[in-house]
């Protein structure tokens, strides 16, 4: 949906390009541990993070929610450089068992796990929680108690202290992250500690105000900061055919999406007159332009009301622009969503990055097609070309985010293994998520990638008809395959995962002792 010269998406010129700068990361020396970093194992120098070898390392893999599901020989398969691991004691697991299952079920496949606690030891769910003293239950109740037991594995680990904890944009977050920070270290966990941002891990305000503060106060300087694009971003564009001079307001007139007028606003999904939705509410307040030329003052980040007019072939969007002295406009440009576009989002973290020497990573994102708690149309491949295009890893979520009875998974959900984890290396195994994740399958369908042949898969969210229903062929589950797979696939996967050095050039029996 991203035309041509968009800040968005130009996938395939950027795969390229991904792939040139990894084979240059890889062909770096090694780089040496800072000598304020003490530990044994991951280390953050200059907003990048390296392994206990000095090697450059970049999360490409996914999250694992399900700690007893039975998926690792799938997601061994898969070939994740990086797993993302919930684990709990709420469920009957100790903590012995919990680092053997990190151990010989990701440790020995050569996956660096993450480790994330997702609730207190009594029960309570930490994502979107704002009170701290749920955070301080987690560290003082589930970490602290157990860090000689977590020591061993410091060289191959990250410990992700609490999964989507905080209020957003809140100095509350930051105090709390602080205080935990200096417990961990007190107690002996030395390594890479990620830190999921509030606002139910979305908020990249908080990260803009605080990141800096939070890791200044680590003595090791060992901090790594997440982002969960899911309903924060999101793939509105649209071409511009006039601009409108004005002192106050600054009027764009928009182009169609195709051949035709589209039916609604292309940056307000729900106001489209001739289905008799009209709430012009766009709840966007700034865009980015690129592209016009004559009055090239326009383009960048412009402020707007949240609202917007027109009519289908004319649809409008208001700046809050003064451009009564910019020069005349002559043509072309593209305009997107300023703080929802994955590109420009994500291309913030990189920012961040860079201002305040931490680590970042897009440690959870989902399958788009506006499904979920949190629905966006952004898709898989926009947010992982964003993070590739801008040297960050990324973890997709979920291998086994099960929405069905029997541990199974179909299209309307974030799993990405239609049974329990399971994938015997065939694309039949894998939802339409997975396929695009694992694979590369830049056509997926329910039957495995590609297939069937010549038969289009309808969209699951039409921005053309909001009100329709999901077709059915997205809520059932169905590993066959009926017509001719032609696949076709793309490089941004897990095809680009890379092993941390540690585990060495080939898969060990055990790579340490416990």
């Amino acid at each position: 949906m991203f035309a041509a010269g968009s800040p968005s998406l130009r996938v395939m010129d950027r795969s390229l390009c991904a792939l040139c700068a990894f084979a240059a990361a890889t062909a770096a020396a090694p780089v040496e541990r800072p000598k304020y970093n003490t530990g044994a194992g991951f280390f953050v120098s200059h907003g990048k993070l390296f392994d206990a070898n000095g090697e450059e390392f970049i999360f490409r893999g996914v999250d694992r929610c399900h700690y007893d599901s039975d998926s690792s020989a799938g997601m061994a398969r898969a070939g994740p450089n990086a797993v993302r691991l919930f684990v709990d004691t709420n469920y009957g697991a100790n903590w012995s068992h919990l680092m053997s299952l990190v151990q010989t079920q990701h440790i020995e496949n050569r996956q660096v796990p993450i480790v994330t606690l997702p609730a207190t030891a009594t029960g309570n769910a930490t994502s979107c929680n704002q009170d701290p003293a749920i955070l301080a239950e987690v560290v003082e109740r589930s970490w602290l108690p157990n860090a000689a037991l977590w020591k061993p594995l410091e060289k191959y680990t990250i410990m992700n202290l609490a999964n989507e904890w905080g209020p957003g944009n809140s100095t509350v977050w930051r105090d709390s992250y602080i205080d935990a920070i200096a417990k961990m270290r007190a107690a002996g966990f030395l390594g890479a500690l990620l830190i999921d941002p509030g606002g139910c891990g979305q908020d990249l305000d908080g990260l803009v105000s605080y990141a800096a503060e939070i890791f200044d106060s680590d003595p090791q300087k060992n901090i790594i900061f997440a982002l969960h694009p899911y309903g924060s971003v999101n793939d509105f564009s649209a071409t511009i055919v006039n601009i409108t001079r004005g002192k106050q307001r600054t009027v764009l007139t928009l182009g169609s999406r195709g051949s035709s007028p589209s039916v609604c606003h292309p940056f307000a999904p729900h106001y489209c007159p001739a289905l008799n939705l009209t709430n012009t509410y766009s709840g966007l307040h700034a865009y980015n332009i690129s592209g016009a030329t004559g009055m090239v003052q326009i383009n960048g980040r412009q402020p707007a009301p949240q609202n917007v007019g027109g009519s289908p072939g004319a649809w409008t969007v208001t700046l809050s622009t003064d451009s009564s002295s910019f020069g005349e406009y002559t043509g072309g440009g593209t305009i997107v969503d300023y703080d929802g576009n994955p590109m420009i989002r994500i291309g913030r973290l990189a920012a961040l990055r860079e201002s305040t020497g931490a680590a970042f990573a897009v440690t959870e994102f989902g399958p788009g097609r506006n499904i979920g708690p949190s629905p966006t149309l952004a898709t898989p491949l926009e947010i992982v070309s964003a993070a590739e295009e801008h040297g960050l890893g990324w973890l997709a979520w979920a291998w086994d985010d099960n929405d069905m009875a029997q541990s199974e998974t179909n299209n309307e959900g974030f799993g990405m293994t239609y049974h329990s984890g399971e994938y015997t290396g065939s694309s039949s195994n894998l939802t339409m998520f997975g396929q695009q994740i694992v694979l590369g399958c830049v056509n997926p369908h329910p039957g495995g990638c590609g297939c069937p042949d010549g038969v289009p898969l309808p969209p699951y969210f039409d921005p053309e008809n909001p009100k329709a229903p999901p077709p059915e062929i997205y809520s059932k589950v169905e590993p066959g395959c009926t017509g001719t797979p032609t696949p076709k696939y793309q490089p941004l996967s897990l095809k680009l995962a890379v092993p941390a050095t540690v585990f060495g050039k080939s898969k060990s029996a055990s790579p340490i002792a416990m």
